[in-house]
């Protein structure tokens, strides 16, 4: 039978519960399923609801593994060990429309249509009726909606600064709409309209309370500013980002980690640095395996690892911190290994997805975009001195610039998914020159490419396709198996 993969997920969501402990956790996944509007009849549903849709986010096929890897296996400072593992497609850029993966499309479209509900909801309530708690509830829907889309224009749109926006992005879905509806796709634009939309709202609603497995303001606000840093919005980027800095200062609750407490900060579930962590415990997570941190281990699948031209970076300043996040497990075979996903284990590792070390990179990005380089430098030099107490920059170094603020972000960010959409974003090319990058089947288009290379999107998936006459294919994949 036919189906639409853009809504792949059940009419209805998980709203029947049985009884159960005191912690949202023991409620993440609902044990039954009927009629999302019939059945969210009260906030403590929606809570219940929003649980579920949880559940969705820290799936291996959205942040529990693909989401988070892809950005990193399609650039140049991690690469596949080994052509035919998971992550060897991405690598290798040997994707059609026939065996990409249909959860990259599917799976946020899933969390999507039920934040929909969540939203749709909330909005019967007004005035005194909209209470704290149906506030932060949809909040959090709006957030996890803007979320996803975010993360689908991404993947199967082209960067805001190619073209202003204009080129085709993913269909917007802000109803519950019909199981066989036939959605067109919104440009770039639209897409960015919404999520800009839907966080600025949240962020007036979601409450700034730490809720580590959860999304809440700061975590909202930390997409806000990434996401006009996204669209070239530089003077909203460096504002948002900015004030959120100045708020988490206010409180005793986020940070940057110490240089001290770097390293162990990685092997602990949770740190004063996360905004947003996907919890993952081996009782509830029954493809462990698929996940992340597993993927990342040596003593895993070994699918993931540093390559030669990141240690040849990190090489440069050996008293930086972050050489002991690295597992220099035999060097002279390119096996070096990152440990971001230790906490508890490499078998179910929690996954930090939003922390505050991204504010501060956007802050500096954004100010030195606008010629502001004592603003620049101010939030640059904190990445830096963590990294290393000895090291400084001023706004007066002549290397305060663009490719020094993104070759900061390569370091502090590696392994968290953000290196092919920071150098597409700012049409940076991605140069694959280290001696690691050695496969026979490398392609010499896959060794040196900007954003005029069309295989840095996914394709839409086939069974879409299919059944969709109003979606229209990537460059490149169509009518290709």
């Amino acid at each position: 039978m036919k189906r639409i993969y853009l809504y792949l997920a059940a009419i209805g969501f998980l709203f029947t519960f049985s009884a159960c402990g005191n912690d949202w956790l023991d409620e993440m996944t609902p044990p039954t399923e009927g009629e999302s509007d019939k059945s969210l009849i009260t906030p403590n549903d929606a809570e219940y609801a929003l649980n579920g849709i949880y559940s969705i986010f820290r799936t291996y096929e959205y942040y529990g593994a693909r989401y988070t890897f892809y950005g990193d296996a399609k650039g140049e400072d991690m690469q596949a060990r080994g052509d035919t593992k998971r992550v060897a497609k991405y690598y290798l850029f040997d994707m059609n429309a026939i065996n990409a993966p249909t959860t990259y499309w599917s799976i946020p479209y899933k969390a999507i249509r039920n934040l929909n509900t969540i939203i749709q909801f909330t909005d019967k309530f007004s005035g005194d009726a909209l209470t704290t708690q149906l506030k932060n509830i949809r909040g959090q829907a709006l957030t996890g909606r803007a979320m996803a889309h975010f993360d689908l224009v991404k993947v199967h749109g082209m960067p805001y600064t190619k073209d202003n926006g204009a080129s085709l992005g993913v269909p917007v879905v802000t109803t519950r709409l019909a199981n066989d509806a036939k959605p067109a796709r919104n440009t770039v634009a639209q897409v960015y309209e919404q999520i800009i939309k839907d966080l600025v709202e949240a962020s007036d609603l979601i409450s700034k309370s730490p809720n580590d497995f959860k999304l809440n303001w700061f975590a909202t606000r930390l997409l806000l500013a990434r996401a006009y840093l996204y669209k070239g919005d530089d003077k909203n980027a460096y504002e948002v980002a900015a004030d959120l800095i100045a708020e988490a200062k206010k409180g005793s609750t986020y940070r940057l980690f110490t240089n001290a407490e770097y390293v162990s900060a990685w092997t602990k579930q949770t740190g004063a640095e996360y905004f947003y962590v996907i919890l993952t415990a081996e009782s509830e997570i029954e493809e462990s395996k698929e996940f992340i941190s597993y993927l990342m281990h040596r003593s895993g699948y070994d699918d993931l690892s540093l390559s030669s031209d990141f240690m040849a970076i990190m090489d440069t300043d050996m008293s930086d911190v972050r050489h002991g996040i690295i597992d220099k497990y035999k060097p002279a075979t390119f096996q070096w290994y990152l440990k971001k996903y230790l906490a508890p284990s490499y078998q179910y590792s929690n996954i930090p997805v939003l922390r505050m070390s991204e504010a501060y990179l956007i802050a500096a990005e954004a100010a030195i975009k606008r010629s502001d380089k004592e603003n620049a430098a101010l939030y640059l030099n904190e990445i830096v001195k963590r990294a290393n107490p000895a090291k400084s920059i001023t706004k007066d170094d002549a290397d305060l610039n663009l490719d020094r603020v993104l070759l900061e972000r390569r370091k502090e960010l590696v392994g968290e998914g953000h290196r092919l959409f920071d150098a597409m974003r700012n049409n940076k090319k991605i140069i694959r020159a280290g001696a690691s990058h050695n496969s026979a089947v490398l392609k010499p288009e896959t060794m040196e490419f900007d954003w005029n290379y069309n295989m840095i999107l996914m394709p839409i998936p086939n069974a879409e396709m299919k059944v969709n006459p109003n979606i229209i294919q990537n460059k490149g994949y169509e009518d290709k198996p």
